[in-house]
């Protein structure tokens, strides 16, 4: 058979009794999977117990059900098999403990090997939850934005499982904590069409075109004050001119110390010169210990931005190790009927292996799982290691944003005690003459004239600065907006045709009904809407109860099978159905159905598992290879507590 991924099996069921009892153990097969029995003998218990250990928020337990506590399931994840335990509760949400292997080598495990998972992830300890790690082994892609915390495996088994207790007209199971958005992204996700880089250059295009519209705005603005003053805007002439003020500066400086050097012998200028002195003093020790707290700062800085780097770095080498396992995984599934028939040192012909658990080059007993579920739980390691990185590279980001914060105004201090320094250094309290006085103002006035040529030239700097990011920006929308325009066609592309195959489906399932509602012969539109969480044929879904049941279920396992078809699809390959008779379903009416299900199964090559209940199973059927477990009745129920 052909294996796509994702691809989810269940391998075996143990349900365990408070005293270690074992109420129920039955293993389950690939293609049709049948649960038989009278009602009221448990069958729907054992669906509820199999959607509650996949990870199904369920607590609306049976008293039977009640008398039961462990649950355990081997489930084959794409090739790796994984054994699961959830307790029984009527509190709900309850974790997930996890052991990368089969069930025998789990139960022969205390604790070794068993990893516990929450039923949500910690946003305080960064904790994943359940969900996430059998995403993870699944291939589905990382949700992003408000649904990464809503989309659990609760909600993505609401499309897997159909169920007697939802309402007969909703296309998911009935949820009652439920939104539009859920709703949709589960259908998004499942039906292959749920990109997470679509959603990150969605993200982007709108910082963006934010980005695009502030520093539009300073632009202009900018730009508007040199139109409206008479200043000059040519950065060399700005240049020239502040450099023939620097030279005026120098000169006037220069003739101020000749007088102040001449003042320097007379008594008062001595008293005030020791006054002077201490002044001085005390603004070098400020400007020190300023300077000090302003180099730890940049220090600080270059540390933060050096760690920031590293550990940009070691994420990537981490990505890179996690892409390079599931390499391996997909070359481990490529490769698995590759038989060796050559040593491949020296070329000469093997000899014959016992069987197929056993190496072919050294005749060794391979492990069951030939070391994938090693690969698995290297897999979970290197993605709580990625999250953790992630966590603090964004506490190092704030951080090193506060050092940088405050790094202007301790530079500006330094500045401040400079100049206040310098005008002390070239001061003295004389009686300044008239010619003294004009020279200072003069001073004071090329200071000013300085300042403000300054401040014109970092203005034109930061124009020019504007220019090359909003062109920078311009490109990067551009190419923003072409990616997220063809990835939004091939989606569409991807819908249709997954719509227009699950629509076929439908249509057969319902063509090969009995006749009872006279439409289904006649239908020709089947049209889903995950939105309003409904269905419609030829825009109707008014029908009797039992058609109504049997519409649904036409449309649920429509869709399971076009995921077989279309490797796009991430529905997992497997369907569990509580519900093929409800609401007045005539035997022979279901048993059409089931004939039907198990012939497009057997038409099908893709890996898949279809798990079914039913009280009214067609003679057809019973009693084959399909059947799990024995026919069940009130006296021999599907739970052995007693």
């Amino acid at each position: 058979m052909t294996q796509y991924n994702p691809f989810l099996k269940l391998n075996r069921l143990s349900i365990f009794t408070h005293d270690g009892k074992s109420a129920y153990d039955e293993e389950f097969h690939d293609g049709v999977n049948i649960i038989r029995g009278h009602n009221s003998s448990g069958k729907s218990t054992i669906g509820n117990f199999i959607f509650f250990v996949l990870g199904g928020d369920f607590k609306k337990w049976t008293k039977a059900s009640l008398a039961c506590n462990d649950v355990y399931a081997e489930i084959l994840v794409n090739t790796e098999p994984i054994t699961i335990k959830r307790t029984v509760s009527t509190s709900g949400n309850q974790p997930m403990s996890i052991f990368w292997g089969t069930y025998e080598e789990a139960i022969k495990s205390s604790s070794e090997g068993w990893q516990i998972f929450p039923y949500r992830r910690s946003e305080k300890s960064n904790k994943k939850s359940f969900s996430n790690a059998l995403f993870l082994s699944l291939g589905f892609p990382e949700l992003r934005g408000d649904v990464d915390s809503n989309i659990t495996m609760h909600q993505i088994l609401r499309l897997l499982y159909v169920d007697q207790k939802s309402l007969t007209l909703d296309l998911l199971m009935t949820d009652t904590f439920d939104s539009a958005i859920t709703r949709k992204t589960i259908a998004d996700l499942l039906f292959g069409v749920y990109d997470d880089s679509l959603y990150s250059d969605k993200i982007a295009l709108r910082e963006s075109e934010k980005d695009f519209d502030i520093k539009k705005k300073q632009f202009e603005g900018i730009e508007q004050i040199f139109k409206s003053s008479d200043t000059e805007t040519n950065p060399e002439i700005i240049n020239a001119l502040i450099e023939e003020n620097y030279n005026q500066l120098n000169s006037i400086d220069n003739y101020l110390k000749k007088i102040y050097n001449e003042e320097e012998n007379t008594d008062s200028k001595k008293e005030e010169n020791n006054e002077k002195e201490l002044k001085i003093v005390s603004i070098k020790t400020q400007i020190l210990a300023t300077r000090q707290s302003l180099s730890v700062l940049q220090s600080n800085i270059n540390q933060y931005e050096f760690e920031l780097i590293d550990s940009d770095d070691f994420i990537k080498s981490l990505e890179k190790r996690a892409v390079a396992l599931s390499d391996s995984i997909l070359t481990r599934e490529t490769f698995v009927d590759i038989k060796m028939n050559h040593c491949p040192n020296c070329l000469s012909q093997l000899e014959p292996i016992l069987d197929d658990n056993h190496c072919e080059l050294c005749k060794q007993l391979l492990p069951e799982d030939k070391g994938s579920s090693q690969i698995k739980r290297m897999q979970q390691e290197i993605d709580n290691q990625i999250r953790e990185s992630k966590k603090l590279y964004i506490q190092k980001e704030h951080t090193l944003l506060e050092l940088k914060s405050s790094f202007p105004a301790l530079e500006q201090k330094v500045r401040g005690l400079q100049r206040e320094l310098n005008e002390a250094l070239s001061s003295v309290k004389t009686e300044r003459n008239q010619e003294l006085d004009s020279l200072l103002i003069k001073k004071g006035e090329l200071g000013s004239k300085t300042d403000y040529l300054i401040k014109q030239l970092k203005a034109l700097e930061q124009i020019e600065v504007l220019k090359k990011e909003l062109n920078t920006l311009r490109i990067k929308i551009s190419a923003l907006k072409t990616n997220i325009s063809i990835k939004e066609a091939e989606q569409y592309k991807r819908l249709k045709s997954a719509y227009q195959l699950i629509q076929d489906y439908s249509l057969r399932l319902l063509h090969s009904d009995l006749g009872r509602q006279s439409e289904f012969k006649t239908g020709k539109n089947i049209k889903l809407d995950f939105e309003k969480n409904t269905f419609t044929l030829d825009g109707e879904n008014n029908f009797s109860e039992s058609s109504n049941v049997y519409l649904k279920n036409s449309v649920r396992f429509a869709i399971f099978f076009a995921s077989l078809e279309k490797e796009f699809f991430r529905y997992p390959r497997f369907i569990l159905c509580d519900n093929i008779e409800d609401k007045g379903m005539e035997p022979i009416r279901s048993q059409s159905f089931q004939n039907e299900v198990v012939k497009i199964s057997s038409e099908i090559k893709v890996r898949h598992q279809i798990i079914i209940t039913t009280s009214m199973i067609s003679p057809e059927l019973d009693n084959s290879d399909l059947c799990v477990g024995e026919f069940y009745s009130e006296s021999n129920p599907t739970l052995k507590i007693e």
